[in-house]
């Protein structure tokens, strides 16, 4: 991929989930690409970035929060949890919370972010995940959520094209960040992990952020409602998907 400095100088970038692992890269990314960047966490950042503490289940605190932003050309919702749990175990607290916080959550923050995309003609990238696509059967409920993400991207994408709003969603793999850690038992299940991957190695959060900035940029002026994967090739594989 080849990198121009400054693509996003003056332009408003808004995150949700931005202090750390693939939220933090991404913020990085576009600071270092010029952008003006706002983060919305229930952390405060360790960049030097502007900060909502915005709980995105809660819809009046993003209308707060929103509301205080002059313009917004592009929106990242990057917020998610990740729980292992087969379907008879599940909770409806942590079903409850999953989908208000992987669902509801995006689904919120463009309801109320597009009013000020719209002026800005900008657009508008959702994390969702290879598991929206591939299934994984000891996290069912995960997979559903992130399933959802890529089709509110996609109904999005449809629904805004004419008004020149761009809508497309990036699907990680495993990437190195405290979310995978927790959910590895022991060193053993990483290496597992790794294994299982055609490339035999486990993601970077910047390499999620490149894809990111990419199609935030110009430079994917033509690219609407679509899905790409940064996984190493696993949600290709048939062994992974067995």
């Amino acid at each position: 991929m080849f990198i121009f400095e400054m693509r996003f100088d003056k332009q408003i970038v808004l995150v949700t989930g931005g202090s750390n692992g693939i939220g933090a890269a991404i913020v990085k990314r576009f600071v270092d690409e010029g952008a003006r960047v706002i983060v919305f966490d229930i952390k405060k950042p360790a960049q030097e970035v502007e900060f909502f503490k915005v709980d995105i289940c809660d819809e009046e605190q993003i209308k707060q929060a929103v509301e205080q932003i002059d313009k917004i050309d592009v929106l990242v919702n990057n917020a998610g949890i990740y729980f292992q749990e087969p379907i008879v175990n599940t909770s409806k607290e942590s079903l409850d919370r999953i989908i208000d916080v992987n669902v509801k959550g995006p689904y919120l923050m463009c309801k109320h972010c597009i009013p000020k995309i719209l002026l800005s003609k900008g657009n508008i990238v959702n994390i969702a995940s290879g598991l929206g696509v591939v299934p994984e059967s000891s996290s069912p409920a995960y997979c559903s959520s992130k399933a959802a993400v890529i089709m509110l991207t996609k109904c999005l994408a449809q629904e805004y094209a004419r008004e020149g709003i761009r809508v497309n969603s990036v699907l990680p793999g495993p990437i190195d960040t405290p979310l995978l850690r927790k959910s590895f038992e022991n060193d053993a299940d990483k290496v597992v992990c790794e294994n299982k991957n055609p490339m035999r190695r486990i993601g970077k959060p910047r390499e999620v952020a490149n894809i990111v900035v990419f199609l935030a940029s110009e430079e994917a002026s033509y690219v609407t409602g679509g899905m790409y994967a940064v996984d190493g090739g696993e949600s290709t594989s048939s062994v992974y998907s067995k």
